[in-house]
C-alpha cells in the first residue's frame, strides 16, 4: 500500500472516529469536523496521483447529502449525520458511499434492537413502553437528543472501517 493510500484510509477512519465520538458525547457533529474533512475529501481526489477525480469526489458529496436530507427536513434525525454523509461521499465516492451506508443502516438497526431488548430485560416492557407513550411532543430540542438511543455516527463510523478494511484487504487501494 502507498503513503498516498495510507493518506486515504487514515484520514477517513480519523474522520470517522471523531465524529462517532463526538456524536456520542456532545449528540452533535459540528461544523468545524464536516466542512474540512468534505473540501480535504474533494482536494484529495482532486491532487492526489491515487484520486478518483474531482467529479467523483462531488457525485459522492451528493449521494452522501441526499441518503439523509429528506429524513431530516421531515424531523428525522439531525443535520449534522446528513453533512456526515455528504463530507463522507466527498471521500468514498458514490458506490462506495452506498455501501457504507447500507452497512450502517443494518447495524443501526441491529444496535437499536440491541439497546431496546437490554431495557426491556431489565426494566419490563411496560415501563418502557409507557415512557415512550408519555412523552411531550413540545420539549425543545435539547431533550430529543438526550432521548435518543443510539448516535447515528456510530454505526457510520463502524461500517466505513468495514468498507475500508475491504478495500486494504483486496487491493483496491
Amino acid at each position: 500500500m502507498s503513503i498516498v493510500s495510507l493518506i486515504f484510509v487514515g484520514c477517513i477512519a480519523a474522520y470517522t472516529a471523531t465524529a462517532a465520538v463526538l456524536d456520542v458525547r456532545l449528540h452533535r457533529i459540528p461544523n468545524y469536523l464536516t466542512v474540512p474533512a468534505a473540501l480535504l475529501g474533494f482536494a484529495y481526489h482532486t491532487l492526489a496521483p491515487e484520486g478518483w477525480g474531482w467529479f467523483a469526489s462531488l457525485a459522492g458529496f451528493g449521494v452522501g447529502l441526499a441518503l439523509l436530507v429528506v429524513p431530516w427536513l421531515l424531523g428525522g434525525g439531525g443535520a449534522g449525520d446528513v453533512k456526515l454523509l455528504a463530507a463522507l461521499g466527498a471521500w468514498l465516492g458514490p458506490q462506495l458511499m452506498l455501501i457504507s451506508f447500507a452497512i450502517s443502516a443494518v447495524l443501526a438497526g441491529a444496535m437499536v434492537l440491541a439497546v431496546l431488548t437490554w431495557a426491556i430485560a431489565t426494566q419490563g416492557f411496560s415501563k418502557v413502553h409507557t415512557k415512550h407513550l408519555q412523552r411531550d411532543p413540545d420539549q425543545d430540542r435539547a431533550a430529543h437528543r438526550r432521548r435518543r438511543l443510539m448516535p447515528f455516527a456510530v454505526p457510520v463510523a463502524l461500517s466505513t472501517w468495514m468498507v475500508l478494511a475491504w478495500l486494504v484487504t483486496f487491493g483496491n487501494i
